[in-house]
């Protein structure tokens, strides 16, 4: 019984996924004017393979928020970052597009072969940002993307721990939102 337990755990840690590196995260010079508050609200959007686009589920969207809360926050460029609300100076309407694109077939061929046979699967992340003034009026739109995608095979047993996918979205994630406050902080946006 230990060693099917060992075996269906090994199977289900055979895979490992690596970015694209379209961004990169950087620091953020803070802003020596006086900051402004800014109110965000995050939708998205999941589109696999060439089916249409349907709305991203609550707990991928609430992960982007809590990314976006995070990063807006520790820039250090802002007054307050608040969650959908009007009361602000400035506001943004961030947009994840995830295109998601795998072949069935081989990824069944891969679990039927037990990973012998390797699949890969690819996310391609598109961020818009449309930064908007007090009054509502639209200032400036930003559109980042980046990609990761996951192999799955059986020697990737090992590369795993380096190489997980919560780790490396979690970081793609980070790089992207920073990305859009690196170009908005730039063009002068934010002031």
């Amino acid at each position: 019984m230990k060693l099917v337990f060992v075996i269906c755990f090994g199977l289900a840690l055979s895979c490992a996924t690596f970015r694209e590196g379209n961004v990169s995260y950087q620091q953020i010079e803070p802003s020596t004017t006086a900051k402004k508050s800014i109110s965000f609200v995050v939708t998205g959007q999941v589109k696999l393979n060439t089916n249409e686009p349907v709305p991203q589920n609550a707990n991928a969207l609430g992960s982007w928020a809590n990314v976006v809360k995070e990063e807006f926050t520790s820039s250090s460029l802002f007054s307050a970052v608040k969650n959908n609300e009007k009361s602000t100076d400035l506001s943004v309407d961030i947009n994840i597009q995830n295109n998601g694109r795998f072949n069935p077939g081989l990824s069944m061929l891969t679990g039927l072969t037990l990973y012998l046979f390797p699949s890969s699967a690819t996310d391609e992340f598109v961020v818009d940002a449309t930064f908007k003034n007090k009054s509502g009026k639209e200032i400036a739109k930003i559109q980042k993307r980046d990609s990761i995608s996951t192999w799955s095979h059986l020697t990737l047993i090992f590369v795993f721990p380096f190489k997980s996918l919560p780790s490396e979205l979690a970081q793609c994630q980070k790089d992207l939102i920073n990305s859009v406050l690196v170009e908005a902080n730039a063009k002068g946006i934010l002031k």
